[in-house]
């Protein structure tokens, strides 16, 4: 299991430590409440909400030079991230882990030092054009590695290769994901292993203005995954 995935190239910009990876996770289809793109407990992501999101990734890349938009990962990237948090949040509270702000600024503070020469704005486009992950999402997905990382330290302690702790990290959230009640809607497709995100090739709806309420179209410019 990769938590770190850092690509260096000439012409495109560096991944960086931001990406949790959640491994085979099997999730039950929402029930048919009006709106909900998931749910996880008594938390609902909102077809609008992942909508949102989306729309922020796609006014970002306009201003990134040879990146191209792509709706459909952006969409799921949406949806991933912001089920993530709320299961990642409900580990925390079950686990004890806490995550100040402080912990936050100087986790993102290092990855900015150490790779992107200081400069935040370069961290910034490397997630929305590498990752979908728009600005106003950074310190939140920072905050869902903290919690990953410590929960990691906690229920593979005793771990010494990525494969167990993978495995035990699996083995948790099969459990936990089951425990609190965990579902996404039958029209985002079929969800289940790797990275608690949908088939790519099964994405079958993506929300519009009429479906989500967003009130804006996600159209297809250019800038990308």
């Amino acid at each position: 299991m990769t938590r770190e995935a850092r690509t260096v190239s000439s012409t495109r910009l560096r991944r960086t430590a931001v990406v949790v990876a959640f491994a085979a996770l099997a999730l039950t289809g929402c029930s048919s409440q009006a709106g909900a793109a998931s749910i996880v407990g008594s938390q609902t992501v909102t077809d609008t909400q992942v909508a949102d999101i989306a729309s922020e990734v796609q006014t970002e890349m306009a201003s990134i030079q040879g990146v191209t938009f792509d709706e459909k990962a952006a969409t799921v990237a949406s949806l991933t991230s912001q089920t993530r948090h709320l299961i990642l949040d409900a580990v925390a509270e079950k686990e004890g882990i806490t995550v100040t702000e402080g912990d936050v600024d100087a986790f993102v503070q290092n990855i900015v030092d150490t790779q992107f020469s200081g400069k935040r704005e370069a961290l910034v486009q490397n997630l929305v054009s590498q990752s979908n992950v728009p600005a106003s999402q950074v310190n939140r997905a920072a905050r869902d590695q903290l919690i990953y990382n410590a929960l990691i330290a906690k229920v593979a302690s005793g771990a010494t290769t990525d494969e167990a702790k993978a495995k035990a990290f699996s083995d948790y959230m099969k459990t936990f994901t089951a425990e609190i009640g965990v579902q996404v809607a039958a029209r985002f497709g079929t969800w289940n292993v790797f990275a608690l995100g949908p088939v790519p090739d099964d994405l079958s709806f993506v929300p519009t203005p009429a479906s989500s309420g967003a009130g804006r179209p996600i159209t297809l410019p250019n800038p990308g995954s």
